[in-house]
């Protein structure tokens, strides 16, 4: 029997079920198969034509952000409202020829917008025209061409966006900071108050009137257990029946409502705190740091006591994240965990789509809702916080911060910390290009400082043509090859070209890597361990500064040997000695 030959013939693939126009409301479920949102496109007035496109708004908008899908639906009314006044015998998507499409980016051109809000609506346009032209082409006009980029260079006239100053972002997070300790020793006054009552027998006692109120761990114990941690409102306290009016009046006793929930949540004013510590450190957009998620913090593989921030952008295609150390009680890990624990209760009265957020908070006052911080709340609170502080620009004017204002602000002042690197400001900021980062740092103090750089560097190429900086003979200074490391400790012979890469009779030029030289000598004094404490320092703070990656592999060996195998051999009476005295600055590590 002859062997059987291999069928070496590609299936072809299965065609996508993408449907037929017809539906016009678009009903967008989540994970669980509730109901999220509705759209509703019987409002325009051209049904054959909204069917077809609530078939494209189905597809094209299924897996985005909900804002971005809001944000989508309501642009479409600018393309309706252009049809009426272009042609009224364009019913249909077949109907709309190259001719329409290019009256249409006329049309948008009479609007009192900029050309960046007009290129925003094209493009919500062509993407609806551009999904019905791949996949359902039959409902397109055979010879339709979607015009390319009728708005080019459109962030070149874009508004510049707002940045604070150095001195106005340390007022700012000195306020931050100053709320947080507040909300923070209330809440733990909170959980102090709890853990000494016996909080079992106080939910087991119905009748109130039994129980000493006026104790405020008591009081507490009764909001927890009975209504899950969030006070009832004052009319269902006072609702005849209820039984409640002590816990009413007790509560007014002991300050009111917001003096109550603080001991058990985050209040509003709380989060927008928390919102601007995180931000200004995290470099995080608005809306990607309100929808901050409860997991966003996990544990460095590589560093050991590293932890990682994660966040998701609507607009990019990768994780955002940074990468902090616990060692402050401001770092973002160390604030992350309050929040986390501020806003525990607040889970179980949250809807299930929203439990996952981290900036959760409950209203206080009129309804009881419970959820993530909605965006308008977060920038009118902003405000009131800047107006309760009494925050002030350079200028002595009222200061104008919001929480996209930290984004820009704080890579401007990472830009300057970093001399001004394009490339080191991109990492920080998530960049894909660094085209976008330099329309985040192009500031008149960043060009001057730019200016001055390049002014320094032309200096010295036009000595160097004339040949003044060439020394006299007999001047030329000699090295000090008794301190060729940045640690500054002795090296038997720097020229002997023994560590790796490295030349006889030339100057050892390894920075940083004497630590494994056979030729290094280490005297035990107090002269050489200050130095090696403040190699130690701008080893750990270059890691903020620079990719985790180039870190890792550059600079992580250094420190695991400078701390693992050096610092160890000095005695603790020196160690001590040396921790009183003030480390000298080195050169950042790059």
């Amino acid at each position: 029997m002859p062997r059987r030959q291999k069928d070496y013939r590609v299936e072809p693939s299965p065609k996508p079920l993408i449907g037929n126009p017809g539906a016009l409301l678009v009903n967008v479920v989540d994970a669980d198969g509730q109901l999220e949102c509705a759209f509703d496109f019987s409002i325009f007035d051209r049904p054959t034509m909204a069917a077809e496109w609530a078939l494209a708004f189905r597809h094209h908008y299924a897996a985005k952000q909900p804002a971005n899908r809001g944000s989508a639906f309501r642009t479409l009314k600018f393309w309706f409202a252009f049809l009426a006044e272009y042609d009224s015998a364009i019913l249909a998507t077949r109907d709309v020829d190259s001719g329409s499409l290019n009256a249409f980016i006329v049309w948008l051109g009479t609007r009192p917008w900029s050309k960046g809000s007009r290129y925003t609506v094209w493009s919500i346009i062509k993407q609806h025209m551009a999904w019905l032209k791949r996949n359902r082409p039959d409902l397109v006009h055979p010879e339709l061409e979607i015009p390319f980029n009728p708005f080019p260079r459109k962030n070149a006239e874009a508004r510049q966006r707002e940045a604070l100053s150095r001195d106005e972002m340390e007022r700012v997070l000195t306020a931050a900071h100053r709320d947080i300790e507040t909300a923070w020793a209330l809440f733990e006054e909170g959980r102090a108050a709890l853990a000494r009552v016996d909080r079992k027998a106080i939910v087991s006692e119905p009748d109130l009137a039994k129980l000493d109120l006026d104790d405020i761990g008591v009081m507490l114990a009764v909001i927890d257990g009975r209504f899950g941690g969030v006070p009832p409102k004052v009319g269902n306290m006072l609702r005849k029946g209820a039984g409640l009016w002590h816990l009413h009046f007790a509560m007014i006793r002991h300050g009111g409502m917001g003096e109550i929930a603080g001991r058990l949540f985050a209040l509003p004013d709380t989060i927008v705190a928390y919102m601007v510590a995180i931000g200004a450190q995290t470099f995080a957009n608005a809306e990607a740091l309100r929808l901050m998620q409860r997991d966003c913090l996990s544990e460095h593989l590589l560093l050991e006591g590293r932890v990682l921030v994660s966040w998701r952008k609507g607009r990019a295609g990768r994780e955002q994240r940074r990468s902090f150390l616990r060692d402050k009680s401001s770092s973002v890990p160390v604030l992350i965990d309050q929040v986390l624990a501020m806003t525990e209760r607040l889970v179980s009265h949250t809807p299930r789509r929203d439990q996952n957020y981290l900036f959760l908070t409950g209203i206080i006052h009129g309804s009881r809702r419970v959820g993530v911080i909605p965006g308008y709340l977060a920038t009118k609170l902003t405000r009131r916080f800047v107006e309760r502080h009494g925050l002030l620009r350079d200028d002595g004017k009222p200061l104008k911060l919001t929480l996209a204002a930290l984004r820009a602000s704080g890579l401007t002042l990472a830009h300057e910390r970093l001399g001004h690197d394009i490339l080191k400001t991109q990492v920080l900021a998530n960049h894909a290009t660094p085209d976008t980062t330099q329309r985040y740092v192009d500031r008149p103090r960043v060009r001057k400082a730019q200016a001055l750089a390049i002014g320094r560097l032309q200096a010295r190429f036009v000595e160097m043509v004339r040949g003044d900086v060439e020394s006299p003979p007999g001047t030329e200074v000699l090295p000090d090859l008794r301190h060729a490391t940045a640690a500054g400790f002795i090296c038997s012979d720097p020229l002997a070209g023994v560590a790796e890469g490295q030349r006889k009779g030339e100057l050892c030029t390894a920075w940083l890597g004497c630590f494994t030289c056979p030729n290094a000598v280490i005297p035990l004094n107090e002269d050489v361990l200050v130095r090696l404490l403040a190699t130690r320092a701008a080893l750990t703070d270059g890691r903020a500064a620079m990719a985790p990656e180039r870190w890792r592999l550059l600079y992580a060996p250094k420190l695991e040997i400078l701390e693992r195998d050096i610092l160890p051999r000095f005695c603790e009476a020196m160690l001590e000695a040396v921790s009183r005295m003030s480390l000298p600055q080195l050169p950042p590590v790059e």
